[in-house]
Formats: C-alpha cells, structure tokens, sequence
C-alpha cells in the first residue's frame, strides 16, 4: 500500500472539508441587538407582578430572515385613561432600520389610571439584510390621554 497516497488523499479530503464547512459558516451573518426602552407617562416591566422595571431588551443573536418576541408590561402612572403609542428612533448605524422592523401587539385598548397590560414586541430581521452586523435603537412608548 502507498501510504503517501494515503496520506495526499486525506489530507486533500481534509482541506475540502474544511474549506466547504468554512464557506458554510461564513455565509451566516449573525446581528445583535440591544433596544433602549424610553417611557413617558407609563412604565415597562418585564414581569406580570411589576416589580423588574424593564430599561432595555436584549435581543440576543438573530440571522438574516429570524425574528424574536418578548413580553413586557407596561402600566399607566398617569392620572387618566390612556392609549399608548410607539416609535423607534436613534438607530445605530442608521442603516440598520430599513432592514429591521420592531412591531408590538397592542390593539389600541384603553388603560385606566394604575393599571397594566401585557403587550409582546416583536423584532423582525430582513432575510436580505447585509452590512449590518450589530445595532441599537430607542424604543420610545408613550401614554396619551
């Protein structure tokens, strides 16, 4: 047996290998995110009992095309009934939002002086996204009589 031939043949079967599982690998882009929660007239939690005020939410790790949902409370502090709004804003590297959406659930419902609902985010990232590789953003609610 010709172990040099042996020995070619493995090691060429072992650049082809790694070379096809490198390609693989580097064909994921993978983006992290952290969202900035800003309040006016309410506070956000991330607890049902309201004891964890939630500042920001962290998305962890997403690949292009994957979204990820999380669950915060958000209570009326004012005097009266409200309805919430959102928006997004300071995103980091300004780019980042036109492949990027944040949705929430809420259904317009009013929320009485002291109370609280549950509402789910939703972040979503474009399967077409590219140069991005992290990003921030403000995530503003707000109460509005």
């Amino acid at each position: 047996m010709n172990w040099k031939l042996l020995l070619v043949a493995v090691f060429v079967c072992g650049l082809l290998f790694g070379a096809v599982s490198y390609a693989a690998v580097s064909s994921i882009v993978q983006i992290r995110n952290v969202g900035t929660i800003r309040a006016v007239g309410v506070e956000v939690y991330s607890d049902e009992s309201l004891e964890q005020i939630l500042n920001e939410v962290s998305w962890g790790t997403l690949n292009p095309g994957e979204y990820k949902s999380v669950t915060a409370w958000i209570k009326n502090t004012g005097n009266d009934a409200q309805k919430l709004i959102l928006w997004t804003e300071g995103w980091e590297p300004v780019e980042a939002q036109n492949s990027i959406t944040l949705t929430w659930n809420y259904n317009n419902e009013w929320i009485e002086a002291g109370s609280a609902i549950a509402v789910t985010f939703t972040l979503a990232v474009d399967a077409e996204i590219s140069g991005v590789e992290s990003f921030y953003f403000d995530i503003w609610i707000k109460g509005v009589a």
